[in-house]
């Protein structure tokens, strides 16, 4: 359970690195570590009184009864653990799910992945439909918007201007613009 926490530290440290630096004063560092100490220091005092509260649960029982509850405990850690593999297990298979279809993986962290690979499989199907069809509106609202005109120079632009024009932009200034075409052609 440990090794996996220390996991998690690491991604989120490695993920915090290909984010963009920031910077920080020397205040907002101290309460950074601040916080991150009282963060540690608590998780390990609610550690302790858990372990406590066990030892004071099995002093009160006989041998057999300590016996009994030792191994009901043990078995019930195991199980945890057994579960929180499988959990990692089917949130590695949702990811490669996500990815064969083309949508990003760290979808996986929002999909609710539990026990039940098929129930994570509707739920990978239905963020799929929902996503391309949210992208696919976006694209045909903005593909039906009206295109961009190409801006005319009409006032700025000069007889030295006109004669170094190509044949071509002559020609299109002539069908946008006949009255400036003869104005700087002199046939006016």
């Amino acid at each position: 359970m440990e090794n996996v926490e220390n996991t998690n530290v690491e991604l989120k440290e490695n993920e915090g690195q290909q984010e963009e630096s920031k910077t920080y004063t020397e205040q907002e560092v101290l309460d950074l570590l601040q916080r991150e100490a009282d963060r540690r220091v608590t998780q390990a005092l609610n550690k302790q009184k858990k372990e406590y509260e066990k030892k004071l649960s099995l002093s009160q029982l006989d041998e057999n009864q300590r016996a009994e509850s030792e191994k009901d405990r043990r078995l019930a850690e195991l199980e945890e653990t057994v579960r929180n593999f499988q959990i990692v297990q089917n949130k590695n298979e949702v990811m490669k799910v996500l990815s064969a279809r083309g949508l990003d993986a760290s979808f996986a962290d929002i999909i609710e992945i539990g026990d039940d690979i098929t129930e994570a499989q509707s739920r990978i199907d239905t963020l799929d439909k929902l996503f391309k069809n949210a992208v696919s509106e976006e694209v045909k609202k903005r593909l039906s918007g009206n295109t961009p005109k190409e801006a005319q120079r009409t006032e700025a632009l000069t007889v030295e201007d006109f004669k170094k024009m190509t044949l071509a932009q002559k020609s299109n200034l002539y069908n946008t613009n006949p009255e400036l075409f003869n104005k700087l052609s002199g046939m006016n």
